[in-house]
């Protein structure tokens, strides 16, 4: 390994009882990318189920109503309680516990209008049986945020191979500690089930420095390949020259639509140089952007479309959504024109004991969470 270092993660990896998450309810789509197809025809017949989910639920989805306190930890920018003296160069200036931040001369406030989804594509089948250990890994994942007040959605796209805290256990489900690791294999140490999904999440709270995350939805690549049929197939202008497993040559450039095993070939293959992975992800971003197209067109000639994908989708999913959360955040996601933002966390990626890991930019993960997870209120 090269002497590349990163001062947000020294010391900061000990094996140490894991901090209880705080719970909390609420959610965003159900498949999220997968169903950004809920039709503005829709909309209406939707509010009706949210207003009256939000009178029961007090509120409920207003879910950063407790949150009192960001565990902010950078090296790269130093970090004050008031206005420093002299300062040089860019600096954090930290109130009310970090829910109010003040940078590059702008302050910002938590965001308790925001709800969050963890989306994880894995890449083995979502099993019935819980076992230990033997659920494979999260090959994409992806979290949301919806403003509730309006409707903004980013999607925050985390590499696979991020550095990060991961909880790890054994065979038995007996926690041993956290330690460094790349953050996909957050999902391992678990049922392949909830308890990965959990893991996981746990994991990408703290890289967002202890930030809650409502829910998750994990999905399998039969779930994909599932959904893609449900809309006919996508055609993407390819961005790599590969040989497809149906035979097909496909050359950087060609516009292919993609089915079956050549759309998981498309979505999932990678190399193994430093890069590999940072180039997939920018597959699976263009075929997610597609989808969301098409996913929206089938949802304008039939109202029902949502409901049946969600329904032909579920051996192939796990979730703690509901469809009173579904009901809410979809009629908020659509009558506010119905569009996302992708956001991407740069890094520098590296070997460590034979496999890439990416050291995330600490500056440009803290500017992404002041961009998911706050207001600019000046």
């Amino acid at each position: 390994m090269s002497s590349h270092t990163n001062g947000r993660y020294e010391g900061r990896f000990q094996a140490r009882p894991a901090k209880p998450v705080q719970r909390l309810t609420g959610g965003i789509l159900a498949l999220v990318i997968l169903l950004l197809s809920v039709t503005r025809l829709g909309a209406e017949a939707f509010k009706l189920l949210a207003y009256a989910d939000v009178f029961i639920g007090g509120g409920r989805m207003l879910i950063y109503g407790d949150v009192n306190n960001v565990d902010l930890n950078l090296s790269a920018i130093p970090i004050y309680t008031e206005e420093p003296e002299n300062p040089d160069g860019d600096y954090i200036i930290k109130l009310n516990d970090g829910t109010t931040i003040i940078y590059k001369g702008h302050t910002y406030e938590l965001n308790r209008n925001l709800t969050t989804v963890l989306v994880l594509g894995i890449d083995h089948k979502i099993q019935t049986e819980k076992v230990v250990g033997n659920g494979g890994q999260s090959d994409a994942i992806l979290l949301v945020g919806l403003d509730t007040s309006n409707g903004k959605t980013t999607l925050l796209n985390i590499s696979r191979e991020a550095y990060a805290e991961v909880e790890v256990y054994d065979p038995s489900g007996a926690y041993i500690g956290i330690v460094p690791e790349q953050i996909t294999l957050a999902y391992a140490y678990g049922n392949a089930r909830e308890t990965s999904c959990e893991n996981t999440l746990r994991s990408v709270s703290r890289l967002l420095y202890g930030l809650p995350i409502s829910s998750y939805l994990a999905v399998d690549m039969d779930g994909i390949k599932e959904a893609n049929e449900a809309v006919g197939g996508v055609t993407v202008k390819s961005l790599v020259s590969m040989t497809l497993p149906s035979g097909t040559e496909l050359h950087e450039g060609d516009v292919i639509e993609l089915h079956g095993h050549d759309l998981e070939w498309y979505i999932r293959t990678r190399g193994y140089d430093l890069e590999a992975n940072q180039r997939r992800m920018e597959r699976q971003k263009q075929y997610l952007t597609e989808f969301s197209k098409l996913a929206v067109a089938k949802a304008q000639d039939n109202l029902s479309f949502p409901v049946d994908l969600f329904s032909a989708l579920s051996p192939f999913t796990v979730t703690d959504l509901d469809i009173t959360d579904v009901a809410f955040l979809s009629s908020t996601f659509i009558s506010h024109g119905a569009e996302f933002d992708f956001r991407t966390i740069e890094g520098t990626p590296d070997k460590l004991n034979g496999s890439t890991v990416l050291y995330l930019d600490e500056i440009d993960l803290f500017e992404a969470v002041l961009q998911m997870f706050y207001v600019q209120v000046d």
